[in-house]
């Protein structure tokens, strides 16, 4: 029942479980369907699961074509990767930034990071 997986795991990360992180990974790779993936990929930026990043960019990667035209699970993935802020996740945010990625997905990588006047990104272009 995935209405109770995201009950559980929204209550499970506020007292940091041992596990939780390992667990919404798992699910998130899963070909399963009916949870939530933006309440899980919350999870994992608030709890800062730093083995997560791999599975984030999938995430990202696997769901850009289906989440346009706003983008919403992209950008819950660039914050999370935002909020665990290593290396590597800052990389996966630096390629978030270039092409293939669509134009709203590209600035708010760029916003992430901090970096979208120096990549000359023009808000009003990106986002219209």
């Amino acid at each position: 029942n995935w209405t109770r997986v995201d009950k559980f795991a929204n209550l499970a990360a506020p007292l940091r479980a041992p596990g939780l992180g390992g667990t919404i990974q798992e699910i998130l790779d899963s070909d399963a369907v009916g949870f939530n993936k933006e309440d899980l990929v919350e999870i994992l930026g608030e709890i800062r699961e730093t083995d997560a990043v791999a599975c984030l960019f999938r995430v990202a990667e696997g769901s850009v074509d289906e989440d346009a035209p706003a983008y919403w699970l992209c950008q819950k993935v660039i914050s999370s990767l935002g909020d665990i802020g290593t290396p590597e996740a800052l990389l996966r945010l630096r390629r978030m930034t270039s092409q293939p990625w669509p134009d709203v997905v590209r600035w708010h990588a760029a916003v992430e990071l901090g970096v979208e006047d120096e990549l000359g990104f023009d808000e009003d272009q990106m986002l219209g």
